[in-house]
């Protein structure tokens, strides 16, 4: 596609009105997620997803921002980058509540899944994210600090492109560690006293996760394809691939928020904050 503003970064035509509504969009789950973490049941522990918000919205804004100055670039590299690690703070609040779900939920007797002891799951994915978290921000500011443009901009996406695959592989071992607490549960293997609650905040984790991964894999093809690829010189793509799962990926825990259903118990056990479940 040809852009009609040859001297803007953009490698696209940008509509500013879709930036706009997509920046409100976000900020009606940030808002409610504000209000439900914080206020409502002071779940510090989900603050994760909140900051996913958060960068989603100031993402598009900063992206509004720059279609009207498009050939600046500290705007487009501020939106990008947001928007780019947004998702990673998502996935990081999915993998603290698998943590707390196998823990609340599994009997004492279950110990482990795929060789993974529980108490350490939210460590390894953390940690996980942590690293492609600096392994993404490295490849945006290599490539930002070219202008992007010419081999320094390469070099810059290609290191986002490890980054995204290490998220994406994260995310997909994610899925099997969730998979085995699943078929677990269905077989039997639930603490009596659980009530049936958790398995909304399983479902969230389902979608939310689920749609990451379709993020993950439209990001990568992206970046594959390089700056002048049809994902990057088509707006649309962007705006379907990558704004519209987000948005249910985060709003899911405006529904099913953990805080309903997770309640503090006050007692700490080998460095973790016993969870109940209620109804």
């Amino acid at each position: 596609m040809t852009k009609a503003d040859p001297n803007s970064i953009w490698p696209s035509d940008t509509h500013f009105p879709l930036a706009i509504v997509f920046a409100v969009i976000y900020l009606i789950p940030l808002i409610i997620q504000f209000y439900q973490t914080i206020i409502k049941y002071k779940a510090h522990y989900f603050i994760p997803i909140l900051v996913g918000a958060c960068f989603e919205f100031f993402g598009y804004i900063t992206r509004a921002v720059s279609i009207k100055l498009p050939d600046q670039i500290p705007p487009y590299a501020v939106s990008s980058s947001l928007i780019v690690l947004a998702p990673l703070f998502v996935a990081a609040g999915n993998y603290l509540l698998l943590s707390r779900l196998c823990l609340s939920v599994l009997p004492s007797h279950i110990t482990q899944i795929h060789y993974i002891p529980l108490r350490k799951l939210t460590k390894i994915f953390i940690i996980s994210d942590v690293i492609t978290f600096l392994i993404q921000v490295s490849g945006s500011g290599i490539a930002s600090s070219g202008n992007w443009e010419g081999s320094t901009t390469k070099i810059g996406v290609d290191v986002l492109m490890v980054g995204l695959g290490v998220q994406l592989a994260t995310v997909v071992f994610f899925f099997g560690v969730v998979g085995r607490f699943d078929v677990l549960t269905r077989r039997g293997e639930v603490r009596p006293e659980v009530e049936d609650g958790w398995r909304k905040v399983l479902r969230a984790v389902y979608i939310s996760s689920g749609l990451i991964v379709v993020r993950s894999v439209y990001r990568l093809i992206e970046f594959a394809m390089g700056i002048h690829g049809y994902p990057f010189t088509h707006e649309w793509m962007f705006y379907t691939f990558e704004s519209l799962p987000m948005v249910p990926a985060i709003g899911v825990f405006c529904v099913w928020h953990p805080g309903a259903y997770f309640v503090r118990k006050g007692r700490k056990t080998g460095g973790d904050v016993q969870m109940e479940i209620g109804a």
